[in-house]
């Protein structure tokens, strides 16, 4: 009896350390139960940083003529868009005409003078059997009907690089893009290698902006699609989102900047080049001010205190209250992350 006692009493001793560190770890885990209470992380305080550019075209291309001649007419103007079959401009094809048709009145001479020598390469063949002709004359036929043939497939070749060039009388632009330059008239003469004008790519227009390091990832930390501000388009301004296009993998030393070009597709009254656009972006503020709740603030003295969560007092600098109920500050010794208490009262 008395052993089983002391057996019980044993276990018991046991049983009442663990039971008291469970009861320790459910009280540590109430949030309730925290004695430094809510504390907050200080934020960078952020300023609104506008930047302007103006559309462009997505693409440029440069007219020229890659044939001399004449210009028989112009298509197109300045500000026209291209029609679906692409020319621009024609050249006089009376010359090309004519030597394509030299062409082939050369291919027909051939053409008969191959049949004349077949059929005297089939005779001479008979007679050389029946050892009435010699064979070198047999031969000689033979050798002016191959260099016919031959003469033959030059001319044939002839005549696809002289369609080639009759093709190229017409000068073409890509359909659908807009003339933004005209340098010849009807009846010019065209050197080949000449610039005739230029052409764009309006359907989709570009913004380039020089960015700093700081507003480059200010851009690419943004939630969703960036946008513009084209306050010049109708009586508002219209608010486009805009993608990013490309972005240049050189640095400028000079002006330590990064272009990048913003890309927009549709939603403008006229896609045209000229237009303005502003790009706001936020950036810390360098001053190095923080966004802190109001409630954490405390006032003695006309001055205001936050308090760290190991209890330590800083004094700061208020520069303005916000309508989310945040105040911001400054201090040489307040930082953005730096944790404070909140409710401390005014």
């Amino acid at each position: 009896m008395n052993h089983t006692i002391l057996k019980n009493l044993i276990i018991l001793c046991f049983l009442i350390p663990l039971f008291l560190s469970v009861i320790q770890s459910v009280a540590q885990e109430d949030p309730g139960q925290s004695v430094q209470g809510d504390v907050f992380t200080a934020r960078p305080a952020m300023r609104k940083v506008k930047l302007t550019g103006y559309t462009r075209a997505r693409h440029v291309t440069d007219i020229v003529s890659e044939e001399g001649g004449r210009c028989a007419g112009v298509a197109v103007d300045i500000g026209d868009a291209v029609g679906t079959d692409g020319v621009f401009a024609v050249l006089d094809k009376t010359f090309i005409d004519l030597a394509i048709d030299k062409n082939r009145v050369d291919q027909e001479r051939l053409k008969n003078r191959i049949a004349y020598h077949a059929k005297e390469v089939s005779r001479y063949e008979k007679l050389v059997e029946r050892e009435t002709a010699a064979q070198s004359t047999l031969d000689e036929l033979r050798n002016k009907m191959d260099q016919c043939e031959f003469e033959l497939k030059a001319l044939k070749i002839e005549d696809v690089r002289l369609k080639e060039r009759r093709k190229r009388h017409l000068i073409l632009v890509q359909a659908g893009w807009i003339i933004t330059e005209r340098a010849v008239e009807p009846g010019e003469w065209v050197q080949a290698g000449r610039l005739l004008g230029k052409a764009g790519d309006f359907s989709t227009l570009l913004v380039p902006f020089s960015l700093s390091p700081e507003e480059f990832n200010a851009l690419e930390k943004l939630n969703g699609a960036p946008e513009l501000r084209f306050s010049d388009e109708g009586k508002t301004g219209v608010t486009l989102r805009a993608s990013v296009e490309r972005v240049s993998p050189a640095f400028d030393p000079q002006t330590r900047k990064i272009s990048v070009d913003l890309a927009v597709n549709k939603g403008l009254f006229r896609m045209r080049g000229g237009l303005r656009a502003e790009l706001t972006l936020e950036l810390p503020d360098p001053s190095g001010a923080v966004l802190v709740p109001t409630s954490a603030l405390s006032e003695r003295y006309e001055e205001f205190w936050l308090t760290r969560a190991d209890g330590e007092q800083v004094r700061v600098v208020l520069l303005g209250h916000s309508p989310s109920e945040t105040s911001r500050v400054h201090s040489p010794e307040v930082k953005a992350g730096d944790i404070f208490k909140v409710s401390q009262g005014r």
